[in-house]
């Protein structure tokens, strides 16, 4: 069973810290996908992290929590949502989801999951999206036990 997860606005310098550990990570998982080297990858995630985020956590359409869990709430990990109005109404798109390294199989992870859904669909959203890097099978797992159904696959074979 999931641990139930809360979710409270993210501090600027909790957004500080969690902007200079994404870039290591993601760098790293398009490094790992074999999509760039390590250094192009830091730049691109540079370059996307200042046009998602141009004014930081007041950017439009952007949400960013801290998870909470137990009492009295520590922080255990965090969200990213983007709501996006397209024709068929609002979809949030999850950016990121972070469990902390010493919280992670206790079901944290899948109680924060349910917590941004449960957080979209207050702010509107009728569907979730996200991007799962291949390699990462237990998120894999997680995302389709929560039901999410593959949408679009990128696929690559070296020559």
């Amino acid at each position: 069973m999931a641990e139930a997860v809360r979710l409270r606005s993210m501090t600027e310098d909790e957004y500080d810290a969690y902007r200079a550990d994404a870039e290591r990570d993601y760098a790293q998982q398009i490094a790992d996908s074999g999509q760039l080297d390590l250094d192009a990858a830091t730049r691109r995630f540079a370059l996307e992290f200042a046009q998602l985020l141009p004014d930081g956590l007041a950017s439009p359409g952007m949400h960013l929590w801290t998870a909470l869990a137990g009492e009295p709430g520590d922080a255990v990990g965090l969200g990213w949502v983007e709501l996006r109005e397209r024709a068929a109404g609002t979809s949030a798109w999850v950016y990121d989801i972070r469990v902390d390294a010493g919280r992670r199989g206790q079901g944290l992870g899948r109680g924060l999951m349910e917590a941004l859904q449960d957080a979209s669909r207050e702010l509107g959203a009728t569907t979730v999206s996200l991007n799962v890097f291949g390699h990462n099978t237990a998120a894999i797992r997680l995302y389709e036990t929560l039901g999410y159904s593959v949408t679009a696959q990128q696929m690559k074979r070296e020559l």
